[in-house]
């Protein structure tokens, strides 16, 4: 046996042996980055094309699952920044539409499925209008001043919202709150849209986004006292009084 192991024949099989692990390393990991793999992503943005100007998107879902098929080196450094998925709205009017997710793969890989297939989406029509800045008054100015003037820039405001909510807006405003000013005052102020039961409206665009109001005060005058008459006077006044009665 001694002999055998100091044989070179026992050093060629070892060496056999060696050579064999080593091929099938390499031609194991060959096999591994020439064969396709699979790999899913969660919560992929979700965007549309090919929406009419005309209209607004008021219900859809954020995002999507996807799988991606490729080679294991084409996934290396992605991110899902690099990943895109949409619904092509084109031609889709007012109404809930249900469309098909599709996607474009980064180079090297491929979609092999999203989850959901197919997405609800719902469109409005986009309305707008110039709506006048009304103004509300609140609060008092500093003692001994009131208000005088005040002015707005600019007067109207456009507002532009999905047809569903343009149709309840009733007016745009500004609430001043005066409470300690005094001389003049300009006040970078953002209007609101109200409904015709005073309720702030959500989900609209009004642009500008403020307006400016220019307030003016002045000194409340203070009525000067009376002078009370002496003596001399009530008594001469009195004598006329009874010569005018004799």
């Amino acid at each position: 046996m001694d002999k055998f192991l100091r044989s070179n024949n026992f050093a060629r099989l070892i060496a056999i042996f060696i050579a064999i692990i080593l091929w099938l390393f390499v031609a194991g990991d060959k096999i591994t980055r020439t064969t396709p793999a699979r790999q899913p992503w969660q919560d992929v943005p979700l965007r549309a094309e090919n929406l009419d100007p005309d209209y607004i998107i008021t219900d859809m879902p954020s995002s999507v699952d996807l799988i991606l098929e490729g080679l294991p080196e084409s996934f290396e450094d992605l991110t899902i920044q690099d990943l895109d998925a949409f619904v092509d709205l084109s031609g889709k009017e007012s109404g809930s539409h249900l469309v098909r997710v599709q996607g474009r793969s980064p180079r090297g890989l491929s979609v092999v499925s999203f989850e959901p297939e197919q997405v609800r989406v719902v469109i409005e029509e986009y309305l707008s209008d110039n709506f006048s800045v009304e103004i509300e008054i609140v609060g008092e100015p500093a003692e001994g001043w009131q208000l005088v003037d005040y002015t707005v820039e600019p007067e109207e405001v456009l507002i532009g919202a999905p047809e569903s909510i343009f149709e309840q807006i009733e007016r745009a405003m500004v609430i001043i709150d005066l409470n300690g000013m005094k001389y003049v005052e300009r006040i970078e102020l953002q209007p609101t849209a109200y409904d015709d039961a005073e309720t702030p409206m959500a989900n609209v665009l009004i642009d500008p986004e403020s307006v400016i109001i220019r307030v003016e005060f002045e000194r409340i005058e203070e009525p000067e006292p009376e002078e009370e008459p002496d003596e001399e006077e009530e008594a001469e006044n009195g004598q006329e009084e009874e010569e005018e009665e004799a």
